[in-house]
């Protein structure tokens, strides 16, 4: 029975969670760049911390969470100019223009 009142219980908290993940990956350029790095941290930290309770509902919640969390992170590293390719030389991009 306890466990299933800490499954009721992780649920709504779960489901907060992804509606404030939803929330911030809508967003454009340097705003969702600073909401998902601040936003994955949390929920990283958050997760990291739940894995303390060793109950079988709070670790999956823990490792949704971290999980949700290095989505956020690498969504916040995304580079908001995608029209520049760090792998190609510029000379190499004046050649191709100009034959």
């Amino acid at each position: 029975m306890r466990l299933y009142i800490e499954f009721l219980l992780t649920i709504p908290i779960l489901l907060i969670c992804y509606q404030m993940y939803a929330f911030s990956v809508q967003k454009k350029g340097l705003e969702m760049q600073s909401s998902c790095r601040t936003l994955g941290i949390v929920y990283m930290t958050v997760g990291i911390v739940t894995l303390i309770a060793r109950s079988p509902a709070f670790v999956f919640l823990g490792l949704i969470l971290i999980m949700i969390g290095f989505r956020l992170m690498a969504k916040g590293l995304d580079r908001i100019d995608k029209k520049v390719f760090i792998d190609r030389y510029i000379e190499e991009e004046k050649e191709k223009e100009s034959n």
